[in-house]
């Protein structure tokens, strides 16, 4: 199992084949302008699980709940970088 770090946007095009190639036991996180992933469609098809760091959606103008994506502090972040074997960033 790995841990996907999604950095920018959905215009940069290795962040989708990122996205793409996520196994069942990956998970994948959003951070800095990467949050603007959860608001495409492309994210429905992701086949493991998916959060953004709160501070960062909130920054960009989103809201708690705008989307169906899990919001998560820097702390759970760094619990996510411990569990996980691998590193894609």
């Amino acid at each position: 199992m790995s841990l996907i770090l999604i950095k920018y946007g959905p215009d940069h095009p290795a962040e989708g084949a990122k996205l793409s190639s996520a196994k069942e036991a990956d998970c994948a996180v959003l951070i800095q302008n990467g949050v603007y992933w959860a608001a495409c469609d492309a994210l429905k098809d992701a086949k493991c699980p998916v959060y953004a760091i709160k501070d960062d959606f909130l920054a960009r103008g989103y809201e708690e709940g705008q989307f169906d994506i899990e919001l998560i502090d820097y702390d759970a972040l760094v619990e996510l970088i411990e569990r996980n074997e691998g590193f894609v960033g």
